[in-house]
């Protein structure tokens, strides 16, 4: 594998700067408390783009003194000061063991599990301009039908004010906590390139500061909708997210492949003619205090883009999180919920009304999942879910999910799968590594049957 010829020669180079050089989209915890802090106006830089770039971040948090700090922010801000030191070691590495009884389970932000069992092993170290990680990952039972896989590797290179990333690792775009729409992890991720600003500084003349501080993130990848066959084809996407106000922020973004097209009629010829198709999303999210209490509102529209930057007929997200914190516990709190469905009112099939999304079921995938939205087309979820940390590392989460949606068979009959979910996860340190574990307890419907099931999910992750 080239990054390991890459790596080897990087180590008689670096020097001690950021190990990591951004945050991945796997820690809801961490994740909890810079939202937390950019509530409170410590952290100003967009932080809805993961992976997150440390610098922006970093900036922020030189300038508090923690003294100044409210009561509720002391734990989120030690938190993220205690993670930003673990990146700033020279090199890092650890060895992750995982089981996991039902893969298939809905994915939310968080460490990807959609295998039976699994040992991820990681290595990653870097200099003042060039960093990089190797990730080997062995599964059994993968969703993606891959026994080895490289999920969590990059090359990073440093160019002025930009990172530019040879890598294969998950994003997540956008405020939701469950379901983001555009771009997500819920599909095992693509290799590519990415280029983003590596400090989300405003840096530019006087009367264009409205903007605010601002990211710009471009990726080019390769494709694979389904594991039936080996075509591959070309994926983009692009977003761009500020901070016009404080606690605003606000992004839009782009995606498009190979696959994602549409298909006419010629009026005169009667030919069948292709165009490739292109999908955008907006999103907002805006945090304050009412009556001292830390709340956060946000929205995600995802559609085709036929003109202008709105998207046409679009699914939406909607959320609201609120905070609880002192000097050592938080705890976040959330209600999101997600609708992909459009109206097939007097339609053979929604296939045939689908015009704003011609083929995305089965275009915006890669190796069978979805690129962005957890739950299918024609669906209706919403999710009341809860993470707790503690000082000490203790941790736990809780989540009641609810999930509808609409299943056409070869008949064109429509029938209705219903979900009804409770998740439960606890953590904590255990012979010097992190132990997680975490039990579903779910009910379906499926055409006036019902059956209740249950998941356990378990791992080990030791880091040296």
């Amino acid at each position: 594998m080239k990054l390991n010829i890459y790596l080897s020669a990087l180590i008689a180079i670096a020097t001690p700067a950021f190990a990591t050089p951004w945050i991945e989209s796997d820690d809801p915890l961490l994740r909890a408390s810079i939202e937390m802090l950019f509530n409170q106006g410590v952290i100003k830089q967009p932080i809805n783009s993961y992976p997150l770039m440390w610098q922006g971040i970093a900036r922020d948090l030189s300038t508090i003194e923690s003294s100044s700090l409210s009561t509720q922010s002391q734990f989120a801000y030690q938190h993220v000061k205690h993670a930003l030191d673990r990146a700033k070691q020279g090199s890092s590495s650890g060895v992750r063991l995982n089981y996991n009884s039902e893969p298939a389970l809905q994915q939310s932000f968080g460490k990807r599990d959609q295998q039976k069992s699994g040992i991820n092993s990681y290595g990653s170290i870097t200099g003042d301009r060039v960093s990089a990680k190797v990730s080997v990952n062995y599964a059994d039972e993968a969703l993606d039908d891959e026994y080895t896989n490289y999920h969590g590797s990059y090359l990073a290179v440093l160019i002025g004010g930009w990172s530019v990333s040879a890598e294969q690792v998950s994003h997540w775009w956008g405020p939701s906590n469950d379901n983001a729409l555009l771009l997500s992890n819920n599909a095992a991720p693509m290799k590519g390139l990415r280029i983003n600003r590596a400090n989300t500084q405003y840096v530019g003349p006087s009367w264009l500061s409205f903007i605010g501080n601002w990211q710009l993130t471009g990726i080019y990848a390769k494709q694979k909708p389904h594991l039936s066959n080996g075509e591959k084809g070309d994926y983009w996407a692009m977003r761009f997210a500020s901070t016009p106000l404080a606690g605003l922020e606000i992004a839009f973004s782009s995606a498009g492949s190979d696959y994602l097209t549409s298909t006419e009629i010629a009026p005169n010829s009667l030919e069948l003619i292709t165009t490739k198709q292109r999908l955008t999303s907006l999103d907002v999210k805006y945090s304050t205090s009412i009556a001292n209490q830390p709340i956060a509102f946000y929205t995600e529209l995802m559609g085709k883009n036929d003109s202008g930057i709105a998207p046409s007929d679009p699914f939406y997200t909607l959320g609201v999180e609120s905070f609880f914190g002192d000097q050592k516990q938080l705890l976040k709190t959330y209600f999101e919920y997600s609708n992909t469905q459009q109206d097939c009112t007097a339609q053979l099939s929604c296939n045939e009304a689908n015009e704003s999304f011609t083929n995305y079921a089965q275009a915006y995938n890669h190796k069978d999942r979805l690129i962005g939205s957890a739950t299918p087309q024609q669906s209706k979820s919403a999710v009341l879910g809860a993470h707790y940390h503690t000082m000490n590392g203790y941790g736990g989460y809780a989540k009641l999910r609810w999930f509808k949606t609409d299943i056409t068979d070869l008949t064109q009959v429509a029938e209705t799968f219903e979900r009804l979910q409770l998740e439960l996860g606890y953590q904590q340190a255990i012979f010097s590594g992190l132990w997680k574990i975490s039990g579903s307890v779910y009910k379906d419907e499926l055409a006036n049957e019902s059956n209740t099931n249950s998941a356990l999910k378990t791992s080990w992750e030791y880091r040296f």
